[in-house]
């Protein structure tokens, strides 16, 4: 069994708690709206859009709350998006562990700017990832591919066997474990830490 050398994480959903679920979520409570139907627009069409350069992010708010008729500026929604954040420190704490041992890396679908928003808000998880901090849009690459995770494992030197990919979603993981990569679904620290430590044996 290969030694692990590269443990990779996901960004919001597990170095971040909070996103465009709970931006969804709030925005449908806020206005008696279907909350899924406000993530299908939100975060499934135009931030995807954006998250592949076909619009800016700034489209993408504002093209979002025009087709979805809400009475709320690009600003607002803004606020209450990165209002709902937190940086989740018994992760960023397993990375700052897992240094010492091991490579981290972080890997992240997002827009330049809402990516540099993310590091200033939460400047914990920059401090723990330092340049090992992957940003799918800068290298025009869609986050859930073969070519991004070989992408990866080029970058840190490591063969699929000898790393672990941690994700909150299923879909992001599958060309990973396509590729013989240790896999994990994050769904609460502990659940996620347990598993980790089973691979990491």
């Amino acid at each position: 069994m290969s030694q692990i050398k590269l443990v990779v994480f996901d960004a919001n959903g597990v170095c971040i708690n909070g996103g465009f679920p709970e931006t969804s979520q709030a925005l449908g409570k806020k206005f008696k709206r279907d909350w899924k139907e406000i993530y299908a627009v939100l975060y499934t069409k135009y931030f995807n859009m954006a998250a592949v350069k076909k619009i800016s992010q700034q489209s993408a708010w504002a093209d979002a709350i025009k087709e979805l008729n809400l009475p709320i500026t690009v600003k607002e929604i803004k606020k209450i998006h990165y209002g709902l954040m937190s940086v989740n420190k018994a992760t960023i704490n397993l990375v700052n562990s897992l240094k010492k041992k091991y490579q981290v890396a972080l890997l992240s679908k997002n827009t330049r700017s809402h990516f540099n928003d993310l590091n200033k808000l939460f400047p914990k998880m920059s401090s723990a990832f330092g340049k090992n901090m992957i940003n799918t849009w800068e290298y025009n690459l869609p986050k859930a591919s073969p070519e991004t995770m070989k992408f990866i494992l080029k970058r840190f030197k490591a063969s699929p066997a000898e790393a672990v990919y941690i994700d909150d979603q299923e879909q992001n993981l599958q060309a990973a474990k396509d590729l013989g990569v240790h896999t994990i679904l994050f769904k609460n620290f502990s659940q996620a830490n347990k598993k980790l430590k089973t691979i990491l044996k």
